[in-house]
């Protein structure tokens, strides 16, 4: 796939929730149909009902061209930088990150992935981040998500860090991903939907989980999902990323799931 096909069917993808289109649900395939090859992953999320698909760095060790067969018309709309046991090297190492970029954005490249998740790190420094964001940019065509996460000792723990790291780059092909479960853990209901509508010209992608556990997201079972769902629609969100621990009978929740989100 082009990169200008890449360019199109992102615009696509963000166009479709402007214009009344349902909003396309991926499946985050580092959490779920995880008893399943890489390429049997994507089928299985095809034949779930899911829209979409999306990584980690999964594709490491994996067929591109199988891949890309799996795949087929279903949209990939990201996949992340090496992860590992630091939970990712850009805020760490000048030169093992470029490496890791190497790799992700020759995926990103032949899979027709829309971003690149860059995955700051355990610890780290901000000016090894900020390089590493800029020599990112400056190699894909793809958009560069960056995602606060809650987990201690993560480099890129908040919002209000990744706010100002956007004014520092100012480069509008750099957003924010949000994850409630993780926007959640560290601000209340109220304020994570604040802060959500404050920064929605930033934000790239949105992924859901319950807050709490990470379980499924279904407003069927959880009033806080179910309230969240407006303000989605009213943002105008084209996709939502499900990155969540199947926590009932898996064949059963991801169709029950996929059909009260979009009820």
């Amino acid at each position: 796939m082009t990169n200008a096909r890449n360019s199109a069917n992102f615009m696509a993808i963000q166009d479709w929730g402007k214009t009344g289109g349902r909003m396309l649900i991926s499946a985050n395939l580092g959490f779920l149909f995880t008893d399943l090859a890489l390429p049997d992953r994507v089928r299985a999320a095809r034949n779930a009902g899911f829209d979409a698909v999306e990584f980690h760095d999964l594709p490491k060790g994996t067929d591109l061209e199988v891949l890309r067969g799996a795949l087929g018309d279903m949209p990939l709309l990201g996949l992340n930088t090496f992860m590992g046991p630091s939970m990712g090297r850009a805020a760490r190492s000048r030169a093992e990150f470029a490496d890791d970029f190497t790799s992700a954005a020759h995926a990103a490249q032949a899979l027709g992935a829309h971003a690149i998740h860059v995955v700051a790190g355990m610890d780290g420094d901000q000016a090894t981040y900020l390089h590493n964001l800029e020599h990112a940019l400056a190699r894909t065509p793809c958009r560069i998500v960056i995602e606060p996460i809650s987990a201690a000792g993560y480099f890129l723990s908040g919002f209000a860090q990744a706010d100002a790291i956007l004014d520092h780059v100012g480069d509008p092909n750099l957003r924010i991903m949000a994850d409630w479960f993780h926007l959640r853990a560290a601000h209340s209901e109220s304020h994570a939907l604040d802060i959500l509508t404050r920064l929605w010209p930033r934000i790239g992608h949105v992924q859901l989980a319950r807050a709490g556990d990470r379980g499924a997201p279904c407003p069927m079972t959880d009033p806080e999902i179910a309230r969240l769902l407006p303000h989605l629609h009213a943002l105008h969100c084209a996709a939502i990323g499900l990155e969540y621990r199947p926590d009932i009978a898996p064949t059963r929740s991801f169709a029950d799931t996929i059909a009260a989100l979009r009820a």
